[in-house]
C-alpha cells in the first residue's frame, strides 16, 4: 500500500485513535527544504508536534502547527505571518483574526485561533458538510475531518484565503489584470467545494486598488525593521 492510499476513506478526528497512531506510524520527518505544496498542517492530539501533509504524503514536525508554518516560509524566505497579521488588519476583505498565510503557490488558512488551529488549503478540499455544528471536510486525497465549525463560517474562512491568494498574486505579477477580478488569479478546482467558493461575492470583484496589499506589507516590513533597529541599539547604550 503506497503512502498516498493510506488516507483514501479514513477519519481523522482526536476520538479515533487507532487512526491516529497509523497516521503517526508511517509519517516520515518532515523536511523543511521541501518546496511542494502543503495540503495540512494539523496539531497531533495529546501529543506535541504536527501532522503534515505534503503532496499527499504524512510528515511529522517537531513545532506546533503555526511555529511549523512560520519556520517552512522562513526557510523559503517567503512571507512573514506576523507581518500578514498586520497587513490584514489594516486592509480590507482580509480577515483580522483568523488570518491565512500565502505564496505564490498555495494558502494556508487557521480554522480557529491561529496559535492551535488546523491550517487547510482550499484548494485540496473536496466537500463540506454541515451536522450538529461540526463540518465534516473531505480532502481531495479522501481524508476527511471533523471540525467545530459551522459550514457558513469555515466557507467564508476559505474564501478569504484564496481572495489573499488572488490579490497576493496580482500584486506581485508580471502580468497586471487590472479590470479582472480575484478568479482570473487563481483557477478552483472541480469540486463541489470549489464551485461553492466560485459563486462567493467577495471573488467576483477587487475590494483593494493593485498593490495596495504589497505596499501595506513593504510598510508593516519597514516598521518591523526599524523597532528591531531601535531595540538593537538601545542595547548598545
Amino acid at each position: 500500500m503506497s503512502k498516498k492510499r493510506i488516507f483514501e476513506g479514513r477519519v481523522l478526528t482526536e476520538e479515533r485513535s487507532e487512526d491516529w497512531e497509523f497516521f503517526l506510524e508511517t509519517a516520515s520527518v518532515f523536511n523543511y527544504l521541501n518546496m511542494e505544496e502543503i495540503t495540512l498542517v494539523c496539531p497531533v492530539p495529546g501529543k506535541k508536534g504536527t501532522l503534515v501533509l505534503q503532496n499527499h504524503l504524512p510528515y511529522l514536525a517537531e513545532e506546533k502547527p503555526l511555529d511549523m508554518i512560520e519556520k517552512f516560509f522562513a526557510t523559503h524566505r517567503l512571507m512573514d505571518y506576523h507581518l500578514m497579521r498586520q497587513t490584514c488588519k489594516s486592509l480590507a476583505g482580509f480577515p483580522s483574526q483568523k488570518v491565512p498565510i500565502v505564496n505564490a503557490h498555495f494558502a494556508l488558512f487557521p480554522v480557529t485561533k491561529p496559535e492551535e488551529a488546523i491550517w487547510l488549503n482550499p484548494f485540496s478540499i473536496f466537500q463540506v458538510v454541515e451536522e450538529n455544528g461540526w463540518c465534516s471536510v473531505l480532502l481531495t486525497n479522501g481524508l476527511t475531518l471533523d471540525i467545530p465549525i459551522i459550514k457558513q463560517s469555515f466557507i467564508r474562512l476559505a474564501c478569504k484565503a484564496v481572495y489573499s491568494l488572488a490579490t497576493y498574486r496580482q500584486d506581485y505579477s508580471l502580468r497586471l489584470l487590472t479590470n479582472g477580478q480575484p478568479l482570473n488569479y487563481v483557477a478552483l478546482p472541480a469540486t463541489p467545494f470549489g464551485q461553492t467558493l466560485s459563486r462567493q461575492g467577495i471573488l467576483q470583484k477587487w475590494l483593494l486598488t493593485p498593490g495596495e496589499f504589497a505596499n501595506q506589507y513593504k510598510q508593516e516590513e519597514h516598521l518591523h525593521w526599524y523597532r528591531e533597529l531601535e531595540d538593537f541599539s538601545g542595547l548598545l547604550v
